[in-house]
């Protein structure tokens, strides 16, 4: 069928144009709003600036097609397959991609505000610019595979308030984004880049982020506990007020970082390199500091009760009014 056709049926009335082959077809600037191509073969087609508002696509072949600029808000899109399209720019706003391969596609600058992506394959994709807020990639079990963003570019994202527990992340392009009070529980992002990140009161509990690199990022009051952050990079970042509760920060470089009244109990400190951070009024009640650098470190009433701190470098550290180990106050 060729697009002359299929216009022109659609103009009639008819809307259901199911497991059609529509191969490179031409539909650019179409007005197709509530139209029915599901499992068709829509492979390397041109829907540029279309409106496909409530199109059903589930089940479609869109791979190698183009989409850019196009209205797709609140389509079917489960299960599609968009391995390398062109969405960029695309208005998906409350689009169902659950199950989705979106594997290598290009959504810069997209529109996924409250997008359902569980099960989806991100992997590769290049998302910079694009906007999340309030999508769900939640991973549940029994129900919906961990969505796939390994290696992703979300450079400027807009992630807030997205549902991504247990999302995998490895090694995805976060530098610049957005993820205010986004929601990264049991996430995977192992060597992800989050540098100069906004990710004010977000929850990584039981995160995974292992060499990860937050440097100049702020985390104020994010919640982190039980986070594996070993051998992170947290140079200069900001945790004002956050909750490390039991998280692991073995040989992390928490270098010149603002931890002003964060909480940091029961956390792994072992090796970590906390020199010049600022550590005003910090809990570290049974913390482990064995051979924690906090050279020049400012421990002003910080509560160390019962921590950890053989072969800790305190040299230089201003810990006036800390209670120490012991329980004794620091002059």
């Amino acid at each position: 069928m060729d697009s002359s056709e299929l216009l022109e049926r659609y103009q009639s009335g008819e809307f259901e144009f199911q497991g059609i082959s529509l191969v490179g077809i031409d539909l650019s600037g179409s007005d197709l709003i509530g139209i029915d191509l599901s499992s068709c073969d829509l492979s390397g087609a041109n829907l540029m600036l279309a409106y496909l508002n409530r199109a059903n696509f589930s089940g479609a072949t869109l791979s190698n097609s183009r989409l850019s600029g196009a209205n797709l808000s609140q389509a079917n899109l489960i299960r599609a397959n968009f391995r390398d399209a062109d969405l960029h720019g695309v208005v998906l706003y409350a689009a169902d991609l659950r199950g989705a391969d979106l594997t290598l596609a290009l959504l810069m600058d997209a529109n996924l505000i409250s997008v359902d992506l569980r099960s989806a394959n991100l992997g590769g994709a290049n998302l910079r610019g694009a906007c999340l807020r309030g999508a769900n990639l939640r991973f549940e079990k029994r129900t919906y595979d961990p969505v796939n963003l390994r290696g992703a570019d979300l450079r400027n994202a807009d992630l807030r308030g997205a549902n991504m527990m247990g999302a995998d992340l490895t090694r995805a392009d976060l530098r610049g984004a957005n993820l205010s009070e986004t929601n990264l529980r049991e996430a995977d992002l192992t060597g992800a880049i989050l540098s100069r990140a906004v990710m004010t009161g977000a929850f990584f509990t039981d995160a995974m982020l292992i060499e990860a690199d937050l440097s100049h990022s702020d985390l104020t009051n994010a919640k982190l506990e039980r986070a594996n952050l070993t051998e992170a990079n947290l140079t200069q970042v900001d945790l004002t007020g956050a909750v490390l509760t039991a998280a692991i920060l073995t040989k992390a470089a928490i270098v010149q970082a603002t931890l002003k009244w964060a909480r940091l109990n029961r956390t792994d400190l072992s090796r970590a390199n906390l020199q010049d951070s600022d550590m005003t009024e910090v809990s570290m009640v049974d913390a482990y500091l064995g051979r924690a650098n906090l050279q020049n470190a400012v421990l002003v009433n910080a509560n160390l009760t019962k921590a950890e701190m053989s072969a800790t470098d305190l040299r230089g550290a201003n810990l006036q009014g800390a209670t120490m180990p012991d329980g004794s106050i620091h002059e």
